[in-house]
């Protein structure tokens, strides 16, 4: 059993958030990283005895081949009266997921006798940062370009996303940051699943063949819940469908390389996107089989 934890306050709850965004300026000395954490809690009070579960998780792969492969985190929490929680982190340089959930049963009857106290909440974050050179093309040092950075981001909260009084709340937020390192100047992007759709965003850098450019993302959800919350016994915040960050420059030919190794010209293929690349391309080996055979 873990030491006994209070559930966060409201204020606490909505300044994780902003906090996190953050993150990209520790990120500065670094030349490509991954980094991530999953916790989890359940915490029940009544009916006794008290239990206070917690698991959480974390990775932090700074100048480690590893970044490039997907790394996952995976945790839940759960007490005996039925409170429970999860979190999932799933990531590489240039994608990021993240998936939160957050359940506890109502504290009482019809009648207002206690049934249940307690309370349940997920969080997971993940990000990563690299730097590109910006060069190629045939260009010579100091000539004018630019860089488009492309961030696509899908997946769903439960709602609603806050009841009064914070017994209940649900949030997804993302960053996206294309910054020159020889100038300074930046091109950055705060996402916010309460004040902004999914989908696809772009943001443009200009730039010159010579400089450096880091590149960064950050993807975080939660979901809590308490056993006072009136307006749904559930919280969930499922992006574990892909933050994916790409590049394309104004000039056909210029790099998209990082230092990790990664090409962030072409999007991240998901497992289904290789294994239905895998059956076209089995498909096509069949049928010019076939054709091969049928000629006299």
């Amino acid at each position: 059993m873990t030491p006994t934890r209070k559930p966060p306050s409201v204020t606490a709850w909505l300044v994780l958030p902003a906090a996190l965004l953050l993150w990209p300026a520790l990120s500065q000395a670094q030349t490509y990283q991954v980094a991530a954490t999953v916790n989890t809690i359940a915490s029940s009070t009544f009916p006794g005895p008290r239990e206070d579960v917690q698991n959480a998780d974390d990775l932090n792969l700074l100048n480690n081949p590893q970044a490039l492969a997907l790394n996952a985190l995976d945790e839940v929490a759960t007490v005996s009266t039925g409170g429970a929680s999860s979190a999932r982190f799933l990531g590489s340089i240039g994608l990021l997921k993240a998936y939160a959930s957050a359940s506890f049963g109502y504290c009482c009857d019809l009648q207002g006798r206690l049934l249940l106290a307690g309370y349940a909440t997920g969080t997971a974050q993940g990000s990563f940062y690299d730097t590109v050179l910006v060069s190629g093309a045939g260009l010579a040092v100091g000539t004018p370009v630019s860089y488009r950075i492309d961030f696509s981001i899908d997946g769903t909260t439960s709602q609603p996303l806050f009841e009064i009084g914070g017994a209940l709340s649900v949030y997804g937020i993302a960053d996206v940051r294309l910054r020159d390192m020889s100038s300074g100047s930046e091109a950055r992007l705060s996402w916010d699943v309460s004040r902004q759709a999914t989908g696809l965003y772009s943001l443009t850098l200009a730039t010159e063949v010579g400089h450096t450019l880091d590149i960064s993302g950050m993807l975080a959800v939660g979901a809590y819940v308490t056993s006072n919350a009136t307006l749904g016994r559930s919280a969930e915040s499922d992006f574990y469908h892909s933050a994916v960050y790409t590049l394309a420059p104004s000039v056909a030919g210029l790099n998209t390389l990082g230092a990790s190794g990664h090409d962030f010209l072409a999007p991240v293929p998901e497992p289904a996107s290789w294994l239905l690349m895998a059956c076209g391309g089995l498909a096509l080996a069949l049928r010019r089989r076939a054709a091969s055979q049928d000629r006299p």
